[in-house]
């Protein structure tokens, strides 16, 4: 057997473990899934709106309208077996976007996405952020191929999680079409004020949360406390431990990460790095915005997954290692969860700034050179 033989019989072996290992967690993890979403009961959801019950109107609602068709199926099944519903509904959407990997990079992207999977789909198994994962790495798909369908692919996903809104700070295709769906998605959004008053809307609702425990300017708040031996305290609210007292600190990351995005997304719409480098300029913007974010759930970390597996090796190895140590945070309890955070976010504000940093010299790169040598935009 040539050298080249065995290589190809050695990544076989590897292959069918990694298959074996992502049936398993699939299989567990819709038995018994992460529930993610608690103390929100995605089956008095459900049922509510089969019954005729009006979200906002009639039923407190936290997510954008387009999150109601996630509830629909937990609540068409016996209570006991919503939350399965729920996972199972991830598998079938988490097929489709192997599908899309598949088409786009088979013998990179998606083997690269199934291995991100054994870790991060108890994050996705619970809630119903594998949608807003797929808007974002559809959207990206169509929109880097020129296709201004994709921006019906971000308007969906953007109504029912804001995240795949990060096409219009990036892409800039079929323009017709792209005011259309922004005009769509807006009036969408807009919906619940017309059933409740604006504070009990899921806009009100975000307005007011506080500093969520996990985000970076909680990080950033629990740093300095450290320093100057202030001790930190908490407050439960809005079904999330909040750090007290960081808001300052927000004011600070939003802003700073704000300017970043403004630059980005000049960068890749007037300067056409956007058309060069699609995977890339989609996650950074993504990266930044979570960055920024005052909410940073457990689940979110799963949204970029099928960009890292497009982009491949450091931006996958430093997503991977995002996925990673937020399971750890969750797996190793209260005692830990801090410090294992702060480093989960250290490496998500560093892998940010290096991509910030490739998508702003590539505006002054006109040789085809990618982000590691290869043609621009060519995944790898």
């Amino acid at each position: 057997m040539t050298s080249a033989e065995e290589d190809r019989a050695a990544q076989t072996r590897r292959r069918r473990v990694l298959v074996v290992l992502f049936v398993v967690v699939h299989v567990v993890f819709v038995a018994r899934p992460f529930d993610v979403l608690d103390p929100v009961d995605p089956w008095a959801v459900g049922r509510a709106l089969w019954q005729g019950v009006v979200p906002y109107r009639d039923l407190a609602f936290e997510y954008p309208p387009g999150a109601l068709v996630a509830f629909l199926l937990p609540g068409a099944v016996p209570q006991g077996w919503a939350n399965s519903v729920l996972a199972l509904q991830a598998v079938a959407v988490e097929a489709v976007v192997l599908w899309l990997l598949w088409r786009v990079d088979r013998e990179g992207a998606f083997w690269r996405y199934v291995l991100a999977s054994v870790v991060l789909f108890p994050l996705l198994s619970g809630g119903f952020d594998v949608f807003a994962m797929a808007a974002i790495a559809g959207s990206t798909a169509a929109l880097a191929a020129g296709r201004a369908r994709g921006w019906w692919l971000a308007a969906a996903g953007s109504a029912l999680k804001l995240f795949p809104g990060v096409a219009w700070g990036w892409a800039d295709v079929g323009r017709p079409v792209q005011a259309g769906a922004l005009v769509v998605t807006l009036v969408v959004l807009a919906v619940p004020l017309a059933l409740a008053p604006a504070e009990d809307t899921w806009i009100g609702y975000h307005l007011e949360r506080g500093v969520q425990f996990e985000s970076v300017p909680a990080t950033l708040g629990w740093v300095a406390n450290g320093v100057t031996g202030e001790p930190s305290s908490y407050t439960y609210r809005f079904r999330a431990t909040e750090l007290d007292g960081a808001g300052p600190w927000a004011s600070v990351t939003v802003a700073t990460f704000a300017v970043l995005v403004a630059a980005v997304c000049w960068c890749a719409r007037r300067r056409g790095v956007g058309a060069r480098l699609p995977w890339l300029c989609a996650y950074s913007v993504l990266l930044l915005v979570l960055c920024g974010s005052k909410v940073l759930s457990p689940q979110f970390m799963v949204l970029g997954a099928p960009l890292a597996a497009v982009l491949g090796g450091r931006w996958f190895v430093a997503h991977l290692a995002m996925v990673v140590l937020t399971v750890l945070a969750h797996a190793g309890g209260w005692s830990t969860f801090m410090e294992v955070i702060a480093v989960r976010n250290s490496v998500l504000v560093a892998t940010a700034l290096v991509s910030f940093g490739v998508v702003i010299r590539a505006t002054r790169v006109d040789d085809g050179a990618g982000v590691s040598g290869r043609p621009v935009g060519a995944p790898g």
